[in-house]
Parts: structure tokens; C-alpha cells; sequence
């Protein structure tokens, strides 16, 4: 295995070799030391192991130097390697010096000379410890974070494309915001015996956990409607909800996570729009008169067998619809960082329902961020709005 190397940089020689021979005597066997009498020559060493693909772990700098002062130099380093650990080891330093090293190179100590061979040795070490330790942490989170996207595109895979959504809708908008990569909430989307059916669902938690709990439900809506062909909203609901209990694979688990959703129906041969919610409500606005019809009070966890309640609209020309989860409405911000709010959201509903969908997402999407600003969003936001 190649040596990693440690720099060392000092303008007066007989510091850098009693540097050098100090660190040989603990870290020869697995360190290179490498030294350089100025800035501009550690800049060329550090350019020359790059080249040849060997890691610097650890710059230890003078501060007071010819023509390029230790701090200039760690900067110009830093940016070379953001990762190396770096150390100010001088006998003259002004704070002005010091606090520019620590807030633009990531400075990891500074000691004073004469330094203490037993403290400057166990700085060492420790410092090797932590770029090593940020190095595995790094690797792993690439790792990760590569499953995640991986597991975004398989997701994506399974919602409903755009291409199919504009065969159904002439005028459909869909503002789509997770969290984290993946997400929690989901939109389900068929055809069936010239009833088009609709779902938007927020499952338990964000992130990977809400996105096992997306790839289940969307499942589970696939088996009550392609596959038990029930077209009922309240019957897709029971449904996906006795399902749930299988899930769980027991009756009395302690595991019950689940989801809300709201599932509507639109019957294209009696010009109607059957509507069941577990938990989330549908906004219907017809000749600018808004709708808001709430869902059962009961989600869908498989706890105990629901019976959840349908309820009727006739479509009128021009209908927009609106279903969603509670992550918009959820989200702190505003100048008196409170929740946005359903009523707020219900009146933004209103004003932009005249608009085309893609001025409603638009419009959507700027007021979502306005309100947040520079606040940590809180949850995975949905909101699918189409007109009929």
C-alpha cells in the first residue's frame, strides 16, 4: 500500500528538519514526510503528489514566512485539498492570521512554538484519526446517498408519467416537493371501464422509511383495482386497508405504520366525481365556489376492519380539483414562523383556479417558497390539481 504523506512548511531549515526527524520516529513506517521551505514550494509539492495520486492527510505550516504568510498559503492549499487536516505551528501569529486560517481552510489546531514533542505528536496522530474516520464517512455516505438516488429513479419509475397523465387530462398540474431524495407521499393514477381513478396518499414518515411505505401502497392500490377491479373510492380504500393488516403479516403486531389518502373517482358516463378519503380531504371548485369535503377520521393502518364514506358531485364544465397531502399546510415560515395552514391553503386554492395548470404549479410552487424561506422544510409535500 502507498505511503500517505505529511507536509511540512517552515522558512528556517533547522526547524523543518527537527519537524521532520520528530514525526519519522513515530510515523516513518506509514507516513511519507515531506517538507518545503515556503509557500510557493509546498503549493508544487502538493500539485506533484496530485499528480501522482498520493493522499496528503495533513499540512503542518509556519505562519510567518517569506513572501506568502502561512494562512495565504493554507488557503490556496485548502482549495487544492479541502480534505487534508491542517496545522498552524508557529511562535508568531496574529489573531487577524489565526481566524483567517480557521474560517477558510478548516483549520484543525494551533500550537505555539517551541512545541511540546509529546503534544505535537498526539496532535498528529489524532488528526490523521479524523481525516481517516471523515474519509470513511464520505465514502459511506456516497454509498448511500447513491442507493437513495437509485431508489429515487425506482420510484419515479412507478408513478404515473406525464405522457399517460395528458391522455386523461386536458389541464392537470402536479407539485411535487419530498423532503429528502425519495418520498413518503405518492400519486396513483388509472383508467378503468371509463372511470378514471385517482389517489394521492401520505404515508408515515419521509425519506426511505415513507418510500417503503409509498412502493406498498402503491402496490396494494394496484391489486384492489387492476387486479379485484373495485372502482368504488370507499371500496378501494377498505381495501387497500385490510390489505394493510396482511402487511404486518400479524393481527396483533405492535408495527402499524400506514398512510392517509384520498381517493376520487370520475364516472365519465353519469358525469360524476365519487369521493373517499382516509384522512385527507378533496377541494372541488365549481362556478368559483370551492368545496372542501374532509375524509374519514380514520387513516389506513390495518389496525381493525373500516368502512370509509363515499359521497357524490356532478361534474359541472370546467371543475378543478384539488387533492393533497398535509405537507404544505404543515410547513413553518411567514414572517411569525407559524404553519401555513389548510384555510390558507383552500384560499390559494381560490385565487389561482382561473389559471392554466402550469400557473397554478408555478404560482404553487413560489408561495410554498416565500413562506419557508430559509426554513428547514418539515415533511414530503403533494398536491395534484386537475380540471374535468
Amino acid at each position: 500500500m502507498d505511503k500517505k504523506v505529511i507536509l511540512c512548511i517552515d522558512d528556517e531549515p533547522i526547524i523543518l528538519a527537527s519537524l521532520k526527524q520528530e514525526l519519522s520516529q513515530r510515523f516513518a513506517d506509514t507516513m511519507i514526510i515531506e517538507v518545503a521551505e515556503s509557500g510557493k514550494e509546498g503549493l508544487e509539492i502538493i500539485e506533484f503528489f496530485k499528480e501522482k495520486r498520493r493522499e496528503v492527510v495533513l499540512i503542518i505550516s509556519d505562519y510567518i514566512m517569506p513572501q506568502m504568510p502561512g494562512d495565504e498559503f493554507l488557503i490556496k492549499a485548502h482549495a487544492l485539498l479541502p480534505n487534508c487536516m491542517k496545522i498552524l505551528l508557529t511562535g508568531q501569529a496574529s489573531l487577524e492570521g489565526v481566524t483567517n486560517a480557521v474560517n477558510k481552510t478548516n483549520l484543525y489546531r494551533y500550537i505555539s512554538k517551541p512545541w511540546n514533542t509529546k503534544d505535537l505528536l498526539m496532535t498528529v496522530e489524532t488528526a490523521i484519526q479524523g481525516y481517516e474516520k471523515e474519509k470513511t464517512l464520505k465514502r459511506q455516505n456516497k454509498q448511500i446517498q447513491s442507493s437513495i438516488k437509485y431508489a429515487e429513479r425506482i420510484q419515479s419509475a412507478m408513478l404515473p408519467s406525464a405522457n399517460y397523465l395528458t391522455e386523461l387530462f386536458s389541464n392537470y398540474f402536479i407539485f411535487y416537493r419530498p423532503k429528502d431524495i425519495v418520498s413518503g407521499d405518492f400519486y396513483w393514477c388509472r383508467e378503468e371501464d371509463n372511470k378514471i381513478i385517482i389517489a394521492v396518499a401520505d404515508c408515515t414518515g419521509h425519506g426511505v422509511p415513507g418510500a417503503f411505505m409509498s412502493l406498498i401502497g402503491h402496490q396494494l392500490l394496484n391489486r384492489a383495482i387492476i387486479d379485484k377491479k373495485i372502482y368504488s373510492p370507499e371500496k378501494i380504500l377498505e381495501s387497500v386497508n385490510k390489505a394493510m393488516r396482511q402487511v404486518w403479516n400479524q393481527e396483533n403486531s405492535s408495527i402499524h405504520e400506514g398512510m392517509e389518502m384520498a381517493v376520487c373517482v370520475i364516472d365519465k358516463k353519469k358525469n360524476k366525481l365519487i369521493f373517499a378519503g382516509a384522512k385527507r380531504p378533496i377541494c372541488i371548485i365549481q362556478n368559483n365556489k370551492l368545496k372542501y369535503t374532509k375524509g374519514n377520521e380514520m387513516g389506513i393502518d390495518g389496525k381493525e376492519n373500516t368502512s370509509y364514506i363515499k359521497q357524490e358531485f356532478d361534474l359541472e364544465p370546467n371543475t378543478q380539483i384539488y387533492l393533497y397531502s398535509d405537507g404544505y399546510q404543515d410547513q413553518f415560515g411567514g414572517e411569525e414562523d407559524r404553519r401555513f395552514m389548510s384555510k390558507n391553503l383552500r384560499e390559494l386554492f381560490q385565487k389561482i383556479e382561473m389559471k392554466s395548470a402550469q400557473e397554478q404549479q408555478k404560482e404553487i410552487a413560489t408561495t410554498f417558497d416565500n413562506w419557508k424561506q430559509n426554513n428547514k422544510q418539515i415533511d414530503d409535500v403533494l398536491i395534484f390539481g386537475f380540471k374535468i
